[in-house]
């Protein structure tokens, strides 16, 4: 993505924007770049200003690459091996670029060094055919093993092939190769996994879950019922600060995730949502209230006012960071075993938001948006795991509408 820059006058008045791209890389493989200046919009808000400047940036960047590529020709590919090109290429031009969160980063990591050490430092990129990449898959699922020797999982053999795929359709894209030979092995050829069915907790378990929490320390009630009310991904919900809070909407913004990122001071990473974008989600007065209350309990534990910047659900002596994401995870499974409840985990909290959002009458777009889903098949996903009331109800209703009711 091209980086852009304000131009200032002596006065500190912006003139232009300065916009640089890597439009690919020479025979020694070095990156190329390009620069332009594009003249400062007259007459716009400083928001459309920016906006037409990113138009304006993406088009001259998509223009400069188009022409880098159709006047130079990579010369050198067909010996440039497997090994060079994940660490020089696509480990930095595509993992390193900014857009990937530190625990995606991590995962990239291990799995490319599994991938390189099948294949070996001498393999070379255009030798990876389809046969290639079976014999690899077979070797996944006979030899390959975990660090504690343990066979591999189908899950994990997937995330082995998927980045392998995420490899060579990086290197079809650049031209590096002419097609990406993981499309050509057929759909019964590729690993799969049984898809776990989606998890929720029906009506009336939902009602005995959020009795149970009457129990629990006000944190976790908190916590928990934002989860199963609102739909929130873990992170999502650690992410909040008391900013976020909107009391005269009874909304909340949520903006931020929170991973992990073992390389960092607090083994967090503290970004945006998974799909880069902010939604508002509404707020029940009960959930409201919780929220209040959980503010001043920090406050009188802390025995001082919190700035707007705290985090909801913060550390206890560090109100400016949030907990560590794992926690929830650990603290909900002795919840549950604790009252005996399905066994669930944070997400399947989640699903269960969007499933009695069906059941209570929502449609498909505005589950979408109320858990930040950017595809609609993903919010599909949950009409598959209505109860069998629920989908009596929706029949009922069919022939109401085309039969009409009798009297």
């Amino acid at each position: 993505m091209a980086t852009i820059e304000a131009k200032k006058s002596k006065q500190g008045e912006v003139t232009g924007y300065r916009v640089r791209t890597c439009v690919g890389r020479n025979e020694q493989y070095k990156q190329v770049w390009r620069t332009c200046t594009i003249p400062r919009p007259e007459g716009l808000t400083p928001a459309k200003e920016r906006k037409e400047v990113q138009r304006l940036a993406d088009e001259w960047e998509r223009q400069q690459k188009a022409e880098y590529e159709r006047t130079h020709s990579k010369e050198g590919k067909d010996k440039i091996t497997l090994a060079r090109f994940i660490s020089e290429h696509w480990w930095p031009d595509h993992v390193m670029d900014g857009r990937h969160t530190p625990s995606t980063v991590s995962f990239f990591k291990y799995m490319s060094n599994d991938i390189i050490a099948y294949f070996g430092p001498k393999k070379r990129l255009n030798q990876i055919d389809a046969e290639a990449v079976k014999r690899y898959i077979k070797y996944l699922n006979s030899e390959a093993k975990t660090r504690r020797g343990e066979p591999l999982k189908p899950a994990n053999v997937q995330h082995h092939f998927a980045t392998l795929r995420n490899v060579l359709e990086y290197a079809r894209r650049f031209h590096y190769i002419q097609s990406d030979p993981c499309q050509d092995l057929s759909q019964k050829e590729k690993p799969h996994r049984d898809k776990k069915k989606v998890d929720f907790l029906e009506p009336d378990a939902a009602r005995k879950f959020l009795r149970c929490l009457e129990g629990e320390p006000l944190f976790w009630r908190a916590y928990f019922n934002l989860l199963i009310t609102t739909g929130l991904r873990r992170g999502e919900a650690l992410a909040l600060k008391f900013a976020d809070i909107d009391k005269d909407k009874m909304t909340l913004n949520v903006s931020r995730n929170v991973t992990i990122d073992k390389e960092a001071p607090d083994k967090i990473n503290i970004g945006n949502t998974k799909t880069g974008e902010s939604r508002t989600v509404p707020l029940s007065p009960r959930l409201y209230g919780l929220l209040v209350e959980l503010k001043r309990e920090h406050e009188t534990r802390l025995g001082a006012k919190l700035l707007p910047s705290a985090f909801i659900f913060c550390r206890p002596e560090n109100p400016g960071t949030p907990i560590y994401p794992t926690t929830p995870t650990r603290v909900l499974a002795k919840l549950v075993k604790r009252y005996g409840l399905p066994d669930v985990s944070p997400h399947d909290l989640r699903h269960s938001a969007a499933s009695l959002a069906l059941e209570a009458g929502a449609n498909l777009r505005e589950i979408q948006e109320l858990l930040g889903h950017r595809d609609p098949s993903t919010t599909l996903k949950f009409y598959s795991g209505l109860t069998e009331e629920a989908q009596r109800r929706t029949v009922e209703g069919i022939e109401n509408l085309i039969v009409g009711r009798e009297g």
